[in-house]
Formats: C-alpha cells, structure tokens, sequence
C-alpha cells in the first residue's frame, strides 16, 4: 500500500467557546482559524487540529509531550482543539463537513485541466507543425 498524500485545509471559527471547570465557558470567546490535517493512512476522511492562528495575530502549534508540559499556550491548543475535532459540537461538526468537502473535492481528477495542459503543450514551441501535420493527415 502506497502512503496517501497529506492533506489540509483551514477552518474559521468565530465564538468558538472551551470548555473550562468542566463547562462551556461563553465567556471568553475565540477567533481564528485551524488547519484540519489529515490522519494518514487507515483514517481516511479523519482530520486532527495541526495548527491554530488566532485572529489577534497568535499562533498555536500541536504541542508535543516533551516541550509543553503545563504552558498556557499548549493547554489552550488543547482545549480549542478538543472543541474542533469533537463531532458532538457545533464547531465540531462544521469543521468535519467542511473537511470531507475539501478532502474530497482534492481527490477528484480534473480531466478538463489536463486536457488544456495537453492542448497547451501542443500549440506550444513547434506544435503548429504537430498541428499542421495533423491537418494534412486527415
């Protein structure tokens, strides 16, 4: 079996509530945007948070184990991404229909684009004798 190809794309939310002392906390609202990344070979159609940007300015990276231990911007990596790829949230469900459009309209082959590369290709340097040849043959 060949590797799949990573696959992403970017995700708005706006009020986008965490949960805080085990409840939705709307009062601090989030903005921004998350890439939704593919989960690899075996998920397919199944996405994970890998990067979230703040409308502020701030960006949050998936924090590993090692270097992140207790620091606020991991946890709040965490928490909004927890929001994102649970299916039982609002944010949750938008961001995985938007992922499964995106992920598969990526896979769709676009037949006419290679026909206009081919069509390129041949009116390119020399393709008017190629095109004047096949004139002559038919």
């Amino acid at each position: 079996m060949m590797p799949s190809e990573v696959f992403s794309c970017e995700y708005s939310f706006d009020e986008l509530a965490i949960s805080l002392c085990d409840r939705w906390e709307t009062g601090l609202l989030l903005y921004g945007r998350a890439e939704l990344t593919s989960a690899g070979d075996g998920y397919d159609g199944e996405f994970y948070v890998s990067a979230i940007k703040l409308d502020g300015g701030s960006r949050l990276v998936r924090p590993n184990t090692i270097s992140s231990i207790g620091s606020f911007e991991a946890e709040l990596f965490r928490r909004i991404a927890a929001v994102i790829e649970n299916d039982r949230t609002s944010a949750g469900r938008h961001a995985a229909e938007l992922f499964a459009i995106e992920y598969e309209q990526s896979k769709e082959t676009d037949y006419d684009l290679f026909r206009e590369i081919e069509r390129e290709t041949i009116l390119g340097a020399g393709g008017v004798i190629i095109l004047q040849h096949q004139i002559a043959t038919d």
